[in-house]
């Protein structure tokens, strides 16, 4: 009995790891940016509990220093996407054109809703830390790309979506395979500027193979050079040295299954025009993301596990 009972959850545990994911819980995902009044987008959050998205400033050596802005985050709300956080007025007033910022997961220790810098540590989990650092560039215009869900996005017509898209001028959104400038462009959109929610970028679908259904592209911004073409002209949209751009995963399916979504986007473009380039721009390293198991999936492992720890004791 204690074998067949292991045996079904060994199953439950594959079939619960079958679909792609990425990232890890307590985790936040963000990516360099532009921004013209401190508000810094955050990509993603998958709290394991309630706690706090902060911003804090970079050191002089590059560590996380003095916290410089915040939002709370409930557990209850589960994976949060495009997750907007306000610098705090004094320190956005000396921000740099181009300044290192960390955004970093504290959980509530003290359960008061309240942000305490001494109390409300920084958090982690399995292993990981719950950190990551970015350029925030302080321009007139804003811009950033927002493309990460809680598992792959599902495509049945080699067409990706990204979520949110901010162009400071006119330009293009750019879809490439990597992030050097080895990357082959795969796809490309053009988008006035502004903000946009929910394009489509169809894509080359020969990055999808036989044994390789799943894949990760990186969604960059470009400015038009002038002829409204994309070309060798049209130049990255960096933060200091970083492009601005996203890692995401697209998984090739048969049939899109229904999903819902409750990200924050505003009005698209009705610019429905796709450029299919035969040259690779100018092109920079872009920050990635490591794909590791899921907010959901996490749990019903860990659940798993310890449910034949429990067994086999017995």
């Amino acid at each position: 009995m204690r074998r067949a009972v292991l045996a079904a959850l060994l199953a439950l545990a594959l079939v619960a790891s079958a679909s792609p994911v990425a990232a890890h819980g307590n985790h936040v995902e963000v990516d360099s940016q532009h921004s013209a009044d401190g508000t810094v987008v955050v990509e993603a959050v998958r709290p394991l509990t309630d706690g706090f998205v902060v911003l804090h400033r970079a050191t002089d050596d590059g560590e996380i220093g003095d916290p410089v802005g915040h939002r709370s985050v409930d557990f209850d709300d589960g994976f949060q996407q495009n997750l907007p956080v306000e610098m705090d007025a004094d320190a956005w007033a000396d921000w740099p054109d181009n300044g290192s910022l960390w955004v970093v997961f504290h959980a509530d220790r003290d359960d008061d809703g309240e942000f305490d810098p001494g109390v409300d540590e920084r958090a982690s989990a399995f292993g990981a830390t719950t950190s990551q650092s970015v350029t925030l560039a302080k321009r007139d215009q804003p811009a950033s790309v927002v493309a990460e869900r809680a598992q792959a996005q599902q495509t049945a017509s080699a067409t990706a979506v990204v979520d949110s898209a901010v162009l400071p001028d006119d330009g293009f959104l750019v879809l490439r395979t990597e992030s050097g400038t080895e990357g082959h462009i795969v796809g490309t959109k053009a988008l006035d500027a502004g903000a946009h929610a929910d394009v489509g970028v169809d894509f080359d679908s020969s990055v999808f193979s036989e044994n390789r259904s799943t894949v990760g592209l990186y969604a960059q911004l470009y400015t038009d050079g002038g002829d409204g073409e994309f070309s060798e002209g049209d130049r990255l949209v960096r933060a200091g040295d970083s492009p601005v751009s996203t890692y995401f995963l697209v998984w090739q399916v048969d049939e899109v299954a229904a999903t819902t979504s409750g990200l924050v986007v505003q009005t698209p473009s009705n610019d429905d025009s796709v450029v299919t380039p035969t040259e690779t721009a100018d092109a920079a390293t872009s920050e990635s993301g490591t794909s590791v198991c899921g907010y959901g999936v996490v749990h019903a492992l860990t659940a798993l596990a310890l449910a034949a720890i429990v067994l086999v004791r017995r």
